[in-house]
């Protein structure tokens, strides 16, 4: 067989399969095109239980309106992500459909890193200081901040703290509870802390029944270094005898009962 005629089958042959592909291209996007949504399937990232799967086809249901029986190809998904994406308590949606007429939807929750509590007001903040609502069925374990807390935000509010003034503060007490409760020389050894009245922030130990003012938030690691001197120093000695623990003034550990 002469190189020409190689060439030419080659050729016819390549011809043969593109149409080939073409059609059955054509056949398969028809077939799309009637195909209608018969259900939804939704995944979730995490383990967080702020969102059920009841709770994200109320969504859906509510701010998309009717996806059943809608053709697959007419399906917007973008809309369907964004809708669920202005929940407080969604940090990322993807939705995508599959030839065999399901929607699927998967869901990344907001994590929080801190539960805030001034009164009857409570929130969560995560990790970038956004804030978002109580779960009234689920509460995530993280620590308890309460107290006069200086952000103005009610139990409905979502968002990142209004002024520069709170968002410097929200990012204080995040990189407080990281040292606090994150690494592994402390974690465990504070349930919370209060905020009082004139700003102090007031660390509570899960064991003990001293509460460690540590006044601002500025310095942590060298007040948290004088809590270590507290323990192996003075509690050494004392044991359960102080109630009040001063830290806020540098270079100084004042200790005191709270009958004194």
């Amino acid at each position: 067989m002469n190189k020409i005629l190689r060439y030419s089958l080659s050729g016819i042959l390549a011809a043969g399969f593109c149409v080939g592909m073409w059609f059955l291209a054509r056949e398969t996007r028809s077939e799309r095109v009637s195909l209608a949504c018969r259900s939804l399937e939704i995944t979730f990232r995490d383990s967080l239980e702020f969102v059920s799967k009841e709770d994200v086809r109320g969504f859906i249901s509510n701010g998309y309106g009717a996806y059943l029986g809608q053709q697959l190809d007419s399906v917007n998904l973008g809309k369907i992500e964004k809708v669920l994406e202005s929940q407080s308590a969604v940090l990322k949606s993807e939705a995508w459909v599959t030839d065999d007429g399901v929607l699927h939807v998967s869901i990344t929750q907001r994590a929080p890193v801190v539960r805030f509590q001034n009164g009857e007001v409570g929130y969560y903040s995560d990790d970038r200081g956004f804030i978002f609502p109580l779960h009234p069925r689920y509460t995530a374990d993280v620590p308890l901040v309460e107290g006069a807390i200086p952000i103005d935000a009610d139990g409905t509010y979502k968002g990142m703290a209004a002024t520069e003034k709170e968002r410097r503060w929200m990012e204080s007490v995040i990189a407080l509870v990281h040292y606090a409760w994150d690494s592994p020389e402390w974690k465990g050894r504070f349930n919370g802390c209060r905020i009082g009245d004139n700003g102090d922030v007031i660390l509570l130990p899960s064991s003990g029944k001293e509460e460690f003012i540590i006044g601002d938030l500025m310095g942590i690691e060298d007040k948290f270094n004088r809590i270590d001197k507290y323990y192996s120093h003075i509690y050494a000695r004392k044991g359960d005898f102080y109630s009040i623990v001063n830290l806020k003034y540098k270079g100084q550990i004042i200790c005191r009962t709270k009958d004194m």
